[in-house]
């Protein structure tokens, strides 16, 4: 069936979408990752300023990767 591993995909204030290519065995070790991911983006933002109307709070997935199988197992967005 295959072993079970965990990945990021990062949503940016700009809408696209990166899925991280590291990948954990842990859910709580993906979700430090993109809690950390997080905090960088937002001071980078914070950083560049701008009223860009199109931006929106930037958020995380982690999905959990079982063989074929994806299933959505945590969402950062608030």
């Amino acid at each position: 069936m295959g072993e079970k591993y965990y990945k990021v995909v990062f949503v940016y204030p700009d809408g696209h979408i990166e899925e991280i290519e590291e990948t954990f065995k842990e859910g709580l070790e993906a979700k430090e990752y993109g809690n950390n991911l997080l905090a960088q983006v937002a001071n980078t933002e914070q950083f560049h300023g701008g009223a860009d109307e199109e931006k929106r709070n930037p958020y995380f997935m982690i999905v959990e990767v079982k063989g074929k199988k994806l299933k959505l197992v945590f969402e950062s967005m608030h």
